[in-house]
């Protein structure tokens, strides 16, 4: 007759909060709550409170819910995590953090393992789903089990030729490595020449080998600042021949079912540097308050859902400004075309017609399309000197402007009144001077608009 072993001496007491700290930190998975009543020889009488201290602890943001029954240590990644590339070490080897984390403090950083032979590196931008081992506070070994985006033309860098091909110096400071080029692979790229370059197959270890697709300029050019920006976060620069097709067909938008606002004196008011004019604004007198108009371009009457324009689009997501250049969303034709409020032409918009009591309250508003002629193009700084000389000049947007304001100041809402600055690049590409932005009235005046628009584009 065989006899069962002796069960353990019950425990007198729950274990501490540093106890329970200290055993989810050591256990390489989460951890249910029979697991620790287990650990600490906790009984059934005591789970309830043993089950108390847990969720103060989680309360507290001492460790982390982990499912619906299961917990581990604060701050510690899933087993399987999406995470980003975000460097490579001068080993070559690629370091990487979480895409998404709800930690306290810096992500923790995420060595990622050799990739398996024949598979291209992992560069920077790369993003993998990968099984994640623990090696030390804040620091975890991945493991690529699913590349879940292209890599190509995520390598930027200066050119450097040598007697096998070339190199490539990285202009990401995060890049600790340097890639080489074989023969063959060069694009014959110049010496001190920005390229763009893919990875390409190579072993686990040692140099890591790279396909130039792209010749951008030379390192010396001034203008070659905003090139390498522009391909190190992969914005495109290059629209199909569909989309440039599409934009190139676009007509003059009709009338139709359109509210005719051509004789409404809308006028834009942007940046002397300004490239396009896609919003317009106008004010007059109303009964017990003033009467406002905020219009934009009806860019969607041009760009429909699934269009070769609408990829092109969403492939950018907006327009990137740079000093000596701008990369548009959307082709030239419409950008600085059909899209563009000009002076004196016909163009379809978007507007929303909004009336305010003399305090600046809002009172009503509503939504349309619409067709308006702009009445001029005005400059902030043109507003606001036309005004200073002669306050009949923009009269009542300033009157608007001035309700909008003691609105405002009466909520007690936030006003950061952070300067800008401007970049001044003269005619050999060289930077001038980095000057503050003038902060004046009619910027806010602008500004005060947008915000009451998007209040009732909310509403």
């Amino acid at each position: 007759m065989t006899t069962r072993p002796p069960k353990p001496p019950r425990a007198t007491a729950l274990p501490t909060r540093a106890a329970v700290k200290t055993f989810l930190a050591q256990s390489p998975d989460s951890v249910a709550l029979r697991d620790i009543a287990r650990a600490f020889n906790i009984g059934p009488d005591d789970k309830k409170a043993l089950r108390g201290l847990v969720r103060s602890l989680q309360h507290e943001g001492e460790i982390d819910r982990a499912g619906r029954k299961s917990f581990t240590e604060t701050n510690r990644l899933p087993e399987n995590t999406l995470v980003e590339v975000t460097g490579i070490d001068r080993d070559g080897e690629a370091l990487a953090r979480p895409v998404i984390w709800e930690g306290t403090g810096r992500p923790p950083i995420i060595f990622m393992a050799a990739e398996r032979a024949g598979q291209a590196a992992l560069a920077p931008g790369a993003r993998v789903l990968a099984r994640l081992r623990q090696i030390g506070p804040d620091k975890y070994e991945g493991r690529t089990l699913k590349r879940l985006t292209e890599q190509a033309g995520s390598i930027v860098g200066v050119y450097h030729p040598t007697a096998h091909g070339g190199r490539i110096e990285p202009t990401d400071r995060r890049q600790k490595a340097e890639w080489v080029v074989p023969v063959g692979e060069t694009m014959g790229a110049l010496a001190d020449e920005i390229v763009r370059a893919e990875p390409l197959p190579g072993k686990a270890f040692g140099p890591k080998p790279a396909r130039i697709t792209e010749r951008l300029g030379l390192v010396t050019d001034a203008r070659s600042v905003s090139l390498i920006a522009i391909a190190t976060h992969g914005i495109p620069m290059d629209f199909s021949d569909a989309a440039l097709t599409q934009a190139a067909r676009a007509k003059p938008t009709p009338l139709g079912k359109r509210t005719d606002l051509r004789a409404t004196p809308l006028i834009t008011i942007d940046g002397a540097d300004a490239r396009d004019f896609d919003d317009a604004v106008f004010a007059e007198p109303a009964p017990g308050g003033h009467r406002l108009i905020v219009a934009i371009a009806d860019v969607a009457h041009y760009v429909r859902p699934g269009t070769a324009l609408d990829k092109a689009a969403r492939a950018r997501g907006n327009s990137c400004y740079f000093p000596d250049r701008v990369v548009p969303m959307l082709p030239e034709a419409l950008s600085n075309g059909w899209c563009s409020l000009k002076p004196g032409e016909d163009r379809g918009c978007l507007f929303v017609e909004m009336l305010i009591d003399h305090a600046g309250r809002k009172q009503s508003h509503r939504f349309g399309r619409g067709l308006m002629r702009s009445a001029a193009r005005k400059t902030y700084e043109q507003v606001q000197a036309e005004h200073d000389t002669d306050a009949i000049a923009h009269g009542s947007l300033y009157a608007a402007f001035t309700a909008l304001k003691a609105a405002r100041d009466a909520r007690g809402t936030l006003d950061l009144d952070l300067p800008e600055r401007k970049v001044v690049i003269g005619p050999d590409g060289q930077v001038q001077s980095i000057a503050p932005r003038p902060r004046l009235n009619s910027h806010r005046l602008i500004e005060e608009f947008m915000i009451l628009a998007n209040v009732c584009a909310a509403e």
